[in-house]
């Protein structure tokens, strides 16, 4: 029979199984007992339905093949460290295969029971299901590889640009750079100021101490707080480049862009050579606009700008055309030119030619030569505005001569000289040669025919302070201008008679000065010279007039 002692050591036994197999289910992890000794291995029925067993059904030498095999020496590496008694406990995160051909991440802890010997003969532990944290590890580690592999990518994409760049936080402090953007300040600041460039540093910070450097020297220190508040303004609305120039020579053109989170990137392009070839250029620009200036003084400027514009060709070439073409000279120069000292001949020729010149652009002639104290000008080329507007321009651009000249008269009067110039002007309109005349080396743009000639020889017959014209020109100019017939001309040099008139004035001048009583319109054509009447040709007038009324009024 048992004693009382040991039936209760019994009972003390059951209860302490029945309150261990409630441990066990009560428990979130899965429990199991593995009796090393005999292989028996006792689990939670929570353990059999993950791995999808039922109850009893899983044996230690199953428990081995449900570990993944991947997984499996790192399992069996713990065990022996744990049975040795090199770890305290048994830690392992590993795989198990379940039934329904899937697998799970479990986190398996336990704690052996060893003999007196040491040696472990008992192995009771927990497992927990943590396959959704290992597979959000999983994702956290591919995305961060990703975020690693994009990183480098855009590293070395960085790198393999030619030009600085550089990315800033919406707070303007670098998130990333390369290397080309770093050496401009190394060669331009020193190694110091290249050294704060690196993620989180705050631009204006590098910027200070960039200046403190003397890294712009063209902004100076009481002008550089100015100069970063623009630069912040300019970068919060980012629209133009900049240029900036370095200490150690190097110009760079900077190009700012918001980012998508209200960063910046900035992209510094080495313009340099640009600049020098800018500058080389500017410096050739001037010098050719100065050699032009002085050309421009040598030609007419029409013909510069037709030559500069491309409009005409540096060539020996002519062409015919019609043209008005003007000569005038001064009476009886040699006899005044020997009445005076040759400084004051000299500045009143410069000063007569300069005054007539100024005349003969502003209506548009082109200005041939001087011959002496002689002008040869023409309308009609290289710029044409129609023959008659061109021929009557030319009269006009003579009446003005003829009035500046009176102008200076009186001034050179008022200064004592006794004797001054008078203007003689002769017009013709004609089809003549225009052109580059000469060699290939050295040519001259003029106009040459016999309609030259003769304007040259009407000038000759015209009186002091007069202007002739040719019969083509007064047909071009006569609704224009009030000019008298002359008698016929026999000239030198010319074939045939010519007939001339001479110019009195233009119609619109002479009607509001109250010399003229003109009128045309339909079948009345009026013209009256009232500084030509003397009393009876007043007298006759008048009769033809009221005889003229007189037949309206029938």
């Amino acid at each position: 029979m048992a004693s009382p002692q040991s039936g209760s050591t019994e009972d003390a036994l059951r209860e302490s199984e029945r309150r261990y197999a409630l441990a066990m289910e009560a428990t979130t992890e899965r429990l199991y007992d593995w009796d090393i000794e005999s292989n028996a291995l006792d689990v939670s029925k929570e353990l059999n339905a993950i791995i999808g067993l039922a109850a009893g059904e899983l044996s230690a030498e199953d428990w081995k093949e449900c570990v993944h095999p991947d997984d499996f020496a790192a399992y069996r590496a713990a065990l022996i460290q744990h049975f040795k008694g090199d770890a305290e406990k048994l830690t392992c995160e590993y795989r198990i295969l379940r039934k329904t051909g899937d697998c799970i991440w479990i986190a398996d802890h336990g704690i052996c029971i060893r003999d007196d010997g040491g040696r472990a003969v008992r192995l009771i532990g927990a497992v927990r299901n943590i396959t959704a944290r290992k597979l959000a590890e999983q994702r956290l580690k591919t995305a961060q590889e990703h975020a690693e592999r994009a990183q480098q990518q855009l590293v070395d994409a960085l790198e393999s640009i030619s030009e600085g760049i550089v990315l800033f936080d919406r707070d303007d402090r670098i998130i990333v750079c390369n290397s080309n953007y770093r050496g401009y300040f190394a060669e331009a600041a020193g190694a110091d100021v290249a050294d704060m460039i690196r993620p989180g540093a705050l631009f204006w910070d590098i910027m200070s101490a960039a200046q403190a450097k003397r890294m712009f020297p063209d902004i100076a220190d009481e002008q550089f707080e100015a100069y970063i508040e623009q630069r912040k303004a300019m970068r919060r609305q980012p629209r133009e480049s900049i240029e900036q120039h370095f200490a150690d020579g190097r110009w760079l053109q900077i190009n700012e862009r918001k980012t998508a989170d209200g960063g910046i990137a900035s992209v510094y392009t080495d313009i340099t050579e640009l600049k020098r070839h800018q500058e080389a250029l500017a410096e050739k620009t001037a010098t050719l606009e100065a050699l032009s200036g002085k050309l421009a003084k040598f030609v007419s400027p029409q013909v510069y700008d037709s030559i500069f514009s491309g409009e005409q060709n540096v060539e020996v070439a002519s062409k015919r055309k019609k043209l008005t073409v003007f000569f005038s000279d001064i009476v009886d120069f040699t006899a005044t030119a020997d009445s005076l000292e040759s400084e004051e001949l000299t500045s009143l020729l410069n000063q007569y030619l300069t005054e007539m010149s100024k005349i003969a652009l502003a209506h548009g002639a082109t200005i041939d030569k001087f011959i002496g104290d002689a002008i040869l000008a023409f309308f009609g080329d290289p710029e044409s505005k129609g023959v008659k507007e061109d021929a009557t321009a030319c009269v006009r651009m003579a009446i003005a001569m003829q009035l500046r000249m009176r102008e200076l008269q009186e001034d050179w009067w008022e200064r004592g000289l006794d004797r001054t110039f008078e203007l003689r002007i002769g017009i013709n309109t004609g089809y003549c040669t225009v052109g580059n005349f000469g060699s290939q080396d050295r040519m001259d743009y003029t106009v040459v025919g016999n309609e030259v000639n003769l304007a040259a020889r009407l000038q000759t017959r015209a009186e002091a302070g007069g202007i002739l014209l040719a019969g083509e020109t007064y047909s071009q100019v006569k609704d224009v201008v009030h000019a008298e017939q002359q008698s016929t001309l026999t000239l030198k040099g010319i074939p045939r008679p010519v007939q001339s008139y001479k110019v009195i004035g233009i119609y619109d001048d002479l009607l509001e000065e109250g010399r003229v009583i003109r009128h045309e319109q339909g079948g009345l054509q009026l013209t009256i010279d009232l500084g030509k009447l003397d009393s009876d040709a007043k007298e006759l007038a008048i009769r033809v007039l009221e005889d003229a009324a007189a037949k309206l009024t029938e």
